[in-house]
This record gives C-alpha cells, sequence and structure tokens, in this order.
C-alpha cells in the first residue's frame, strides 16, 4: 500500500556504504553523467513549460555557478548509472539566488514541493522530497549542541561533524503517528471515523488525527495517548498499523494506523485542534465532491497519508444508508 502514497518511489541507489571514501565521492561529482538538483528556501528548482511545471536535473557541465554557491552539496545516490547531487543555497537572500539561477539556469524558478507535487511522477517527487529533507537537515544543525563548534558536513552530506570536539551527527527524522479512528453508533448503526482540525490551520481542513511519538513510548502506545489527549477518546483495539509515507516538512515520517473506539462523545483539547468530528462515509463523499458543503469544508491534499486512509475507509464501505 505503501507504493501508491506520494514520497515512497524512491529511484536512487543510495550507495551510502561508499560516502565515507571522500576520492570515490569527487569522482562522482566529477562524472559527465552527473546532475545537480537545485534548493532554496525549502524550494525546490522547476521549469515552467506553458504553465506546467517540470523537473530539472541541471546537468554537472552547467552546474559550476550552483555548486560554487551552494551552502551544501549532498550526494544523493545513482539513477541508473547518473550520480545525483543536491545543491542547497539556503544563506542566499532572495535578490541574490535569483540573480544566481538566471545566470545559471535561465528560465527556471524555485516553488515549493506540495505545490508542484501532484503533477510531478512518484520518483521525481520522492527524489525532490529526498533533497528537501536533508537540506533542512543540515540547515538546522549548522553548530555541535555539546561545544558550540561549527558543524561541518562529511560523508557526502549524510554526517555532520563538529570542528572542535568532532562530535558526529547523522541525520534524523522524527516519528509521528497518524491514525483514523472508526466507532459504530449505537443509535442508528452507522459507522463513522473522526476526524479534527487543526489550531494551526486557517482553511476548514479536517483530517485525520496526528502526533509525534514521545520518548519510551511504542508506536501503539502514541496513537492511543494522542487520541486520547486531543479527543478525550479511549481506543478501545490495538492499533493496527497500515503504512508509512517520509513526510520532510519539515522532517518527520508518518506511520499510519487504523483503530476502533467505543466512546462517541469527543472532548476537544483546544490546544491541537479547534474541533473534532464524526464523519460517515456519505457525508466525507459530499465533501470530496462538492455537494451538501454549505460549510465549505476540506479533506487533507491528496499527497498525504491521511487522505489515503480517508479515501480507503470509504472506499471499504460502499455507501451509508444515513448520513
Amino acid at each position: 500500500m505503501s507504493a501508491a502514497l506520494q514520497y515512497c518511489a524512491m529511484p536512487l541507489t543510495r550507495h551510502t556504504d561508499k560516502c565515507r571514501d571522500p576520492s570515490w565521492l569527487k569522482q562522482q561529482l566529477a562524472s559527465d553523467a552527473a546532475t545537480v538538483v537545485v534548493l532554496w528556501a525549502q524550494q525546490n528548482m522547476i521549469r515552467l513549460v506553458d504553465d506546467n511545471p517540470q523537473p530539472v536535473y541541471l546537468p554537472i557541465s552547467e552546474a559550476a555557478l550552483i555548486l560554487g554557491n551552494a551552502k551544501e552539496v549532498i550526494y544523493l545516490g545513482h539513477q541508473d548509472q547518473s550520480p545525483v547531487f543536491a545543491a542547497d543555497l539556503a544563506y542566499l537572500d532572495e535578490k541574490e539566488a535569483v540573480r544566481i539561477l538566471h545566470h545559471a539556469a535561465p528560465g527556471t524558478t524555485m516553488m515549493e514541493l506540495r505545490q508542484i507535487s501532484s503533477v510531478l511522477d512518484p520518483e521525481t517527487a520522492s527524489l525532490f522530497a529526498y533533497a528537501r529533507g536533508l537540506a533542512y537537515w543540515h540547515q538546522q544543525n549548522t553548530f555541535c549542541s555539546r561545544c558550540g563548534g561549527e558543524m561541518r558536513s562529511q560523508q557526502g552530506g549524510h554526517c555532520r561533524c563538529c570542528s572542535q570536539c568532532e562530535k558526529e551527527l547523522f541525520p534524523r527524522i522524527d516519528p509521528a503517528v497518524i491514525m483514523l479512528i472508526e466507532c459504530k453508533s449505537s443509535k442508528d448503526g452507522v459507522t463513522r471515523c473522526l476526524l479534527g482540525r487543526s489550531t494551526k490551520w486557517e482553511k476548514k481542513v479536517y483530517s485525520t488525527l496526528a502526533g509525534y511519538v514521545d520518548t519510551g513510548e511504542s508506536l501503539e502506545q502514541a496513537v492511543i495517548r494522542e487520541v486520547q489527549e486531543e479527543a478525550g477518546l479511549k481506543v478501545s483495539s490495538n492499533p493496527v498499523y497500515v503504512a508509512s509515507q517520509p513526510w520532510p516538512f519539515p522532517g518527520s515520517v508518518m506511520l499510519g494506523f487504523r483503530a476502533q473506539t467505543l466512546d462517541s462523545a469527543i472532548q476537544v483539547d483546544n490546544d491541537e485542534l479547534s474541533d473534532a468530528r464524526w464523519f460517515s462515509r456519505d457525508q466525507l463523499q459530499s465533501i470530496i465532491d462538492d455537494t451538501d458543503n454549505e460549510e465549505g469544508l476540506l479533506l487533507p491534499s491528496k499527497d498525504s497519508i491521511a487522505r489515503m486512509l480517508i479515501d480507503t475507509w470509504i472506499a471499504e464501505g460502499g455507501q451509508d444508508e444515513a448520513n
């Protein structure tokens, strides 16, 4: 199931075992077959063709100006026989970044990945997400947490080492559980799922509940805790794992679950959620079709595991007999 999720179709062979060899990395960067994907301000380089975003893999022969101004140059892996690198222009202000892009790659621009992922093929979306996640990790770890020394990139961008105490730091991601909770009503027999609206969202988007995994906590325990904290509901069965999705917005992996509850009395934690409701399959289908949707409610974007959980749940039940 995870293969159908966006950002899960990585086309690269990573060769992380070879990244400790500086001479090997130097050879890859010098290869005529090497290409570079460019990032700035957590955005990816694309080219608009008839207003349609097209990914840009800059040939190494055209990338000298980009590489010379990049804060980080990261080896991503090999696509077939071609080494692929990411170059991050993060430290440049917008005016300088635009000037360099204009000279190095005329006709290109930078766009947020989630704005264009729906029109990218799964392999490119996955590669761009991978590059974005690693670039963000570098940006967040410029100084050593132990002595305050400057951290420097090593191993092709897959390690940072302190220039003073030599502490090594490797890429980390934050695990987060995301869960679709369902409950069968004792009154009308209709099974409904729980969706909530974050206090941080301006639009009326309702999504599955989610939260980060705490230290010393299993994934299943995190599901149970988050549902209790955010909606005041007790999960009545063991959460069942469904799928996972890389989520570099900015640096997580989403771990999808399904679970049931017998308790339908929601008590919203207003710190996390502004609202939470039970939705029938018919109600959710109406939101998707934008019929009988007077409130203008929205569901998560189609690139998310949240939407996959919802769409899968709708498809399983057909049409409810009642709303």
